[in-house]
This record gives structure tokens, sequence and C-alpha cells, in this order.
């Protein structure tokens, strides 16, 4: 076993952290992606594979990144949380930690989302216990602690299960209540959602949800995707608006990031051509959110950010973001990387000792070397 430090304990890197960026202050129209998929595998079973880097996202030019999107939380009725497959403190996700904090110096706004398709977080025994049963403190301790330790500005609440209407609302309260007013909540519901009430995966009204808790929600990204909704035109978004008396300012256009994610890839310029005309209607949408970073078109796997470059272009084209990374921080993002392969690595190997193959097995050092050039970051 390898007992490295995770990012919190790095004491070279986070007195690095203290040399802050050029960062704005703009926030609509935001561009927001999702980074769910941590790896390039290439043995998964045994923890073996590369950490996918997000910081391309603030150091290739012609980037206008608001938010990251860290996902997904799942919180479990044996008292445990998780982060996709694995506790959110494993060493699998070292580097991911360290990564978050460059981010924030950039301006970035990095959140995180429990829910998804996973089903289990707002079920009856989690986050959607009945009034006053321990559970639902238990659920949320969980969860609460979570933000505190890798320091999330804020939340995605993305229930696609069914929920009740308290049960959303007093997860929303509570938040707002323990992380105070600069804390971000949002939802992510199918587009459908916010056009008929009672068509979406997550039980309850999103329409009595912003009368009773809308001042504590910051936004809404609707998914026009897989069915749910389509952006191939601007119909469906401008009948939120002008039907529904939705804030296009606090509606976010929610896109697969290539047709490999999910059923309903709008081509750039089509989504163009529907951005545009949004904006020339309502002056402003709140923006454009990507499911999800790691594979995302043009660029697929070798270069998603590439995404993130074409949306910049289509919605905020002006507004870049500049990060100042130090050569301290590169050097602590080096360590941080090899202690990912390293740790995460010895775990699996430590857990399996005498089991097969597994016995007697060796880390495997071509992946020890990051495959994202830190140091040429370096720019202070």
């Amino acid at each position: 076993m390898h007992p490295f430090p995770s990012f919190s304990t790095s004491a070279s890197f986070t007195s690095a952290l203290l040399l802050t960026s050029i960062a704005s202050t703009y926030e609509v129209p935001r561009l927001i992606i999702y980074f769910q998929t941590t790896h390039n595998w290439t043995n998964k079973e045994k923890n073996v594979g590369a950490p996918i880097s997000m910081l391309p996202l603030i150091t290739q030019q012609r980037i206008a990144l608001t938010h990251l999107i860290v996902c997904s939380f799942h919180v479990n009725a044996n008292n445990t949380i998780y982060l996709n497959d694995y506790p959110p403190e494993h060493p699998l996700f070292w580097t991911l930690w360290n990564e978050t904090q460059v981010m924030k110096t950039a301006g970035v706004k990095v959140m995180g989302m429990v829910g998804g398709a996973a089903r289990g977080s707002f079920e009856d025994d989690t986050l959607d216990a009945p009034p006053g049963s321990i559970l639902f403190e238990r659920s949320y301790a969980l969860l609460a602690n979570t933000i505190y330790r890798y320091g999330l500005q804020g939340m995605d609440l993305d229930v696609e299960q069914p929920m009740s209407q308290y049960g959303i609302s007093r997860l929303i309260r509570r938040l707002r209540a323990d992380f105070g007013p600069e804390f971000i909540i949002t939802l992510s519901p199918v587009a459908r959602a916010l056009l008929i009430s009672s068509s979406n995966l997550s039980g309850f009204s999103y329409f009595l949800l912003d009368q009773s808790d809308g001042k504590d929600i910051a936004f809404y990204m609707a998914q026009f995707y897989n069915g749910w909704g389509n952006l191939f035109d601007p119909a469906q978004y401008s009948a939120m608006i002008d039907n529904y008396d939705w804030d296009p300012r606090r509606i976010v256009a929610g896109q697969v990031t290539t047709k490999e994610n999910g059923f309903g890839w709008v081509p750039f310029e089509t989504l163009k051509a529907t951005i545009r005309a949004l904006q020339a209607r309502y002056g402003q949408i709140g923006g454009i959110m990507g499911w999800e970073y790691f594979n995302g078109s043009p660029g697929g796997s070798d270069e998603p950010w590439r995404w993130a470059q074409e949306m910049t272009a289509i919605l905020r084209p002006e507004l870049w973001r500049n990060v100042v990374l130090t050569k301290d921080m590169a050097a602590g993002l080096v360590k941080a990387w090899r202690n990912t392969v390293v740790g995460s690595q010895s775990l699996f190997l430590n857990a399996n000792l005498g089991n097969g193959e597994a016995a007697g097995g060796v880390i495997d050092e071509s992946l020890l070397t990051p495959n994202v050039d830190y140091m040429a970051m370096v720019n202070a």
C-alpha cells in the first residue's frame, strides 16, 4: 500500500493556490460541462488507466467555461456515498480533486451532481425519507460532508427517479440553510418537465417547485436530448418561455456533446442558428450545458475540449478565461497524477493478493507520466 496524501493535505500544491488567476465575474450566458468519465481505462477492473485532465478547458484558447460539474455522486442506503463506482476519497480521484482547485483559480465554478440515471439517492431510505426520519439526516450528512471536504461551490440535483414534492423542497432548503446564499443549487430536468408538469422522470412538479423554492434555485439545465426535447430549432425552448413564463436567463439548454452520448445531438451550425434565434428573441438565454466532457465532438477522446471551443464560438465568443499556473502548481499536479495511478492500482493489488493473476502484480509504469504536459502550461 502506498500512503500518498490526498489533495487537501498536499502542502506544496495548496500553498501554490494562493496565486489566483485573472478571472472575470461574468456568468450569463453560462457554458457548463459535466465531468463524469475520469479515466481512459486500460483495464478498469484492475484500476489501470490514465486520468483524464480537465485543465485544457482553461488552458486551451477560445474557451469560456463558466461551470464544471463533477459527477455522479450516489447516496446509498448502507450509509455510504460514491462518486461513480468508488468513494470520492479513492486514489483514482486524486488528480481530479487537485485539478478542480486549479479550475477554481480560473474563475470556473466547480459543482457536484447527485443522482442521475442510477437509482438510489432519492429513495425513501435516503434523501427522500419521510419527515423527521433519521434516514434523511444520515443521508444528507454524507452529501454535506462531501461538499465541505472537496470545496464544491454548488450541487446539481439530477432527479431521474420518483421523488416527493416535500422531499425535493426539504433538500433544497437544507442546502441553502447550511451553505449560504452563494452556494449554487440547480436541477436538470428533462426538457418536457418544463413544458408539461406531469411529463418527467422526477415525480414532482417543477412548476410547483419553482413557486415554492425558486428563489433558491439558480437555474435549470433542461435536457433537450434522448427523446425529451430537441434544439434543432427554437420551438421547444421558446414554448417554455412564451407559454409557461420561465425566465430565459434561468433555462440552460442541455445537449449531448457527441452522438455517442445519447440521441438528439445537434450539428454545430444548426445549434448556432437555434441559439442566435433565441438570443434575438429574448436578449439572452441561460446558456448551454454539455453531457459529458471526455469524448465531446469534434475532437473525441483525444481532444475533448474542442466541444467547449465550438460552444464558446456560438454562445460567448469574446469571453475567454485565463489561468495563472505556477511551476509549483504544475509540480503538484504531476505528483497528484503519479499518486492517482500508483495509489489506485496498489489498492487493487493489495486487495487481491493470492488471487490468481493479481498475486505478485506490479504497477503499470507506462501510466506514471502524465499524458498532459502540466509544465508546458506554466505561465507565471
